[in-house]
């Protein structure tokens, strides 16, 4: 299975009310340091068992990886060739924020091999950005989206974000509306979560950020779906839409069971049956990597049988192809009695089709609940060991 790079850039302008991520407002010498200690953590990388490997999809992520000048990420990508196979990669991502991209910018990402951009727009009114925390304004996003959409060799994203204090469902569909204008290939908007330790966090727990109701949510969801397959946008996860073609091959990757790497603060990796995290805290990665970069400073996950069944299921279901039976056999040794998926399509939550299990428009606000229901009527039948 192809290999999948992730390089996490944990700089940011400003920090946003809502973000959790691994990301600062760091000086120019700080961001030096992080250089330096990322790219010999690409070397550790290298020396390991995906040394070598060819690599499927490369994604720079944050934080905001457009802040940080461009001559950084030349030498992380010429450090990634050093030790990996970069040869035939599908897809290279990079995530900006409209008020930090640029023409130059661009150009410059080009000529690295950046064809994908993602920008976070996350709202076209200027109180909803102010109270988000971010630091650009409409007339920037817009912008931003304007130069995008003139790169006829580059795809792109934008996110929006809904189901924010005091939004209304007209609201979040006029911003939609404007974004829809640039004519955009794939679209991501995700529904609003209070995370521990942002500022929003505090506001809710002093009882000064009040969110909408569930079925207001839940009708912002339902109405950018249907914008947005009129302008034939189709989602192929519970938060992504895009055109035939058009879908981000990497977090695709993520859904489906790819083996990942990631360097940097707080990121993630996955090699089928483990997931780590590296040190979160910027002081913490830094001193990682003057000892040496030892495993047990890292956090561990180890996945066993009924785990990784358990993530097939759920990341199946948040995909509209949803998931394999046929493979779930194989892999897993699991199968259901065929009255649960007529009960399932009977009230129009999924479907089998094909030899897929994929949910329906009724389902999709149940997906959690119908991952939970099968994997509680599961069958698993015990592999036989090699030896037998």
């Amino acid at each position: 299975m192809p290999l999948q790079l992730y390089i996490h850039v944990p700089f940011c302008e400003k920090k946003c009310h809502y973000c959790d991520f691994a990301s600062w407002e760091s000086p120019a010498v700080t961001q030096k340091k992080w250089l330096d200690v990322a790219l010999r953590e690409v070397d550790r990388g290298g020396a390991g068992e995906f040394g070598g490997q060819r690599v499927d999809t490369v994604f720079f992520g944050g934080g905001t990886p457009s802040v940080v000048p461009v001559r950084y990420l030349e030498e992380v990508l010429g450090r990634l060739r050093a030790n990996f196979d970069l040869s035939a990669v599908n897809e290279m991502t990079l995530e900006a924020n409209p008020s930090s991209l640029t023409h130059d910018k661009l150009q410059a990402w080009r000529a690295l091999g950046f064809r994908r951009v993602s920008m976070g727009v996350q709202s076209f009114h200027q109180d909803e950005l102010t109270l988000l925390g971010r630091v650009h304004t409409p007339e920037t996003a817009e912008s931003g989206l304007e130069l995008l959409a003139s790169q006829a060799d580059f795809r792109w994203s934008a996110d929006l974000i809904f189901g924010l204090p005091g939004q209304t469902r007209e609201r979040f569909l006029d911003s939609l509306g404007r974004l829809l204008r640039y004519d955009p290939p794939h679209v991501s908007f995700y529904g609003l979560t209070v995370e521990e330790g942002t500022k929003f966090d505090e506001l809710h727990k002093a009882g000064r950020l009040v969110l909408p109701e569930g079925d207001v949510y839940q009708e912002m969801y339902d109405a950018g779906v249907s914008l947005l397959a009129r302008h034939g946008l189709g989602r192929y996860e519970v938060s992504n839409f895009a055109r035939a073609g058009e879908e981000c091959r990497h977090n695709v990757g993520y859904w489906s069971g790819a083996n990942w790497l990631a360097f940097g603060p707080g990121a993630h990796g996955f090699d089928g049956r483990r997931r780590w995290m590296n040190p979160r805290l910027l002081d913490d990665y830094l001193a990682w990597g003057d000892d040496g970069f030892p495993d047990a400073a890292r956090e561990w996950d180890e996945l066993d049988d009924s785990a990784r069944l358990a993530e097939a299921v759920s990341l199946g279901l948040r995909q509209a192809r949803g998931f394999s039976l046929a493979e779930l056999e194989r892999d897993h040794g699991v199968t259901w009695d065929p009255g649960i998926f007529a009960r399932l399509e009977s009230a129009s939550y999924a479907r089998v089709e094909g030899g897929f299990v994929r949910l329906l428009d009724k389902g999709w606000p149940l997906l959690d609940e119908i991952a939970a229901d099968l994997l509680a009527k599961a069958v698993v039948t015990p592999r036989k060991s090699a030896s037998a």
